[in-house]
């Protein structure tokens, strides 16, 4: 059976871009660093513990959990679980390992050398970069995580005061993390590294449809039709850039119209969220009140899709649906849709349409 630290590396794999080099002359080192860290995530979902990823001690944690969980209660309110966050951050940060070592290796590398593409670092340089791997949780498997890459190929080669770095196999992988690595800087700079996103990596930002690429064809194909009922507005996609890929990271996607949040969805392979934006909770009341009158069973759909919060934070907030009062988080005042049917998809256009006034 998967485990939740084998899910979050085959959610690596998932998230990142389909290859596609930025010309064609970068094709053979671009591809070489695509396959080595694709290989190496294929081989971390095979044998986590191989690779210092230690899956056990989470799972023991949540079987716990789950064991002790009593009401449905619990799940509305804010449960914060110390535990569960350290074990969960410990398996995902050495999952990403990896990644972060190469990236800070590519960041303060001196560049190339010519004659055998191995990827140039200053001792001193090499050092601070060390330095910064300590500073995982679970940074006492460093040691150990070094030696896995030296049996995957990684060469490390120190002479008058550099550090020569190159991979055995792939020996001209070093110019693709190097072109990766030295992309202008922009809030989606380790996002485009992370996926290995080679097309978009000197844009501004992804498109839409890049994120598609990603989705399922069920998944890609709401975005498409979410979209279609935007058209003629005008409207703007915000993509959040990503932290991180491994299993707690979904695309974000906000469509703004004049300024405010009007749609946007929560996606990854296995999970998908329409969300439709009333940007204050009176909002929600007043169009409760108008669906309450004109459309009795598409009420009876919009008021099950505001989850309830019973937490205390200042931002809590009661609305009604008729006689029905419910408190929602007042920061999102939002309808969230999970995983939606073919009717969920179809009412939330709706509403959508209807509070928006969109025609078409």
């Amino acid at each position: 059976m998967e485990t939740y630290a084998q899910r979050s590396i085959r959610h690596c794999l998932d998230m990142i871009a389909p290859f596609e080099a930025s010309e064609p002359s970068a094709e053979t080192g671009q591809r070489q660093f695509y396959q080595f860290m694709t290989s190496l995530y294929q081989g971390m979902y095979e044998e986590p513990e191989a690779y210092l990823v230690f899956p056990a001690p989470y799972e023991a944690h949540m079987a716990r959990s789950k064991q002790k969980t009593a009401s449905g209660k619990k799940e509305k309110e804010h449960v914060t679980d110390a535990r569960e966050s350290t074990l969960r951050n410990t398996f995902q940060q050495a999952i990403q390992f990896y990644a972060t070592y190469f990236y800070q290796l590519g960041l303060n590398s001196a560049g190339l050398e010519e004659s055998t593409g191995a990827l140039v670092i200053s001792q001193e340089e090499y050092e601070g970069v060390l330095g910064r791997m300590n500073r995982f949780h679970g940074a006492e498997h460093n040691a150990g995580r070094y030696r896995v890459l030296e049996k995957l190929g990684v060469r490390i080669h120190g002479g008058e005061g550099f550090i020569h770095v190159v991979h055995e196999k792939y020996d001209r992988a070093m110019i693709g993390l190097l072109y990766l690595c030295q992309a202008p800087d922009s809030k989606y700079k380790w996002m485009n590294y992370l996926r290995l996103d080679y097309k978009n990596a000197y844009s501004p930002a992804p498109a839409v449809e890049d994120i598609c690429r990603t989705l399922t064809e069920e998944s890609a194909m709401l975005v498409k039709r979410l979209e279609d009922n935007l058209a003629g507005m005008k409207v703007r996609a915000k993509i959040k850039p990503l932290r991180g890929i491994v299993s707690d990271f979904k695309w974000k996607v906000e469509y703004t119209c004049k300024g405010k949040n009007i749609c946007g969805f929560y996606a990854d392979r296995e999970h998908f969220m329409l969300c439709v934006y009333f940007n204050h909770y009176e909002n929600i009341n007043a169009f409760a009140k108008v669906l309450f009158e004109e459309d009795r069973q598409l009420f009876l759909w919009f008021k099950e899709q505001f989850p309830e919060r019973l937490c205390k934070c200042p931002s809590n907030r009661r609305v009604f649906f008729g006689e029905e009062s419910r408190r929602i988080c007042g920061l999102s005042n939002r309808a969230e849709v999970t995983d939606p049917g073919e009717t969920d998809v179809e009412n939330a256009l709706r509403i959508l349409r209807k509070y928006r006034n969109i025609t078409g």
